[in-house]
């Protein structure tokens, strides 16, 4: 029999996310926007990184700090190159972080975007070899309900991933799975095979597991 291995959905959001705080012109909390453009700033060995937002009403800027006052050691030699090119994985990488907002005080806003996704094949098998199983990534401030999630991903119905969850063919870690509860990150979802009861949907999941708008599989 051929094994199954996990898979992880990384949700991209196409504009990166907004974080919510005081603006200082404005007066009150406002949305701020990922500018996807650090700040490096290098005195002697010790080096500070910030990423640039913008207030969508003033455009007043604030830098989140990265790093602060941090030893140039200590620093990924290949990364500190990304913050000066600004390389854009970057500022979605720690622009998605709750805990870089927290230590910042900002938090995330709900984000409002379309999204993509990136399909990872792990090296770790499925713990059930009639299953396919698939660990949901999801950056800061997207909120999404499981069945409109599993209608896009999988192209079935609604109805059908209703049916799916009350029969319990599609289960979230040892629990049952509601279709009304919301994607979380690290979601493992279980998806028994049965319940690609026909072959032309059963072979349409095996070689394609992701009918979304942008389709990218990578393996480690």
């Amino acid at each position: 029999m051929k094994r199954n291995f996990r898979k992880q959905w990384i949700i991209t959001p196409d504009e990166l996310p907004f974080v919510i705080r005081r603006c200082p012109k404005c007066g009150k909390k406002t949305e701020y926007k990922n500018s996807g453009k650090f700040r490096v700033n290098a005195n002697g060995r010790l080096i500070d990184v910030w990423l640039i937002y913008r207030c969508g009403k003033c455009e007043t800027s604030w830098n989140m700090a990265i790093w602060e006052r941090a030893e140039a050691g200590h620093l990924d030699e290949k990364e500190y190159e990304g913050f000066l090119k600004n390389d854009p994985y970057l500022a979605a990488i720690y622009g998605s972080d709750r805990d870089l907002f927290a230590k910042n005080k900002a938090e995330a806003a709900n984000t409002r975007t379309e999204y993509h996704i990136l399909e990872v094949v792990t090296p770790l098998p499925c713990m059930d070899d009639h299953a396919i199983e698939v660990e949901v990534r999801v950056p800061a401030g997207f909120d999404l309900r499981v069945d409109l999630f599993l209608v896009r991903q999988l192209s079935v119905s609604r109805s059908r991933i209703k049916k799916w969850c009350e029969e319990g063919l599609i289960a979230s870690g040892s629990g049952v799975l509601s279709p009304k509860s919301r994607v979380k990150d690290g979601m493992l979802l279980q998806i028994r095979t049965e319940a690609f009861k026909t072959k032309a949907l059963r072979e349409s999941h095996e070689s394609d597991f992701i009918p979304c708008k942008v389709k990218r599989c990578v393996k480690y």
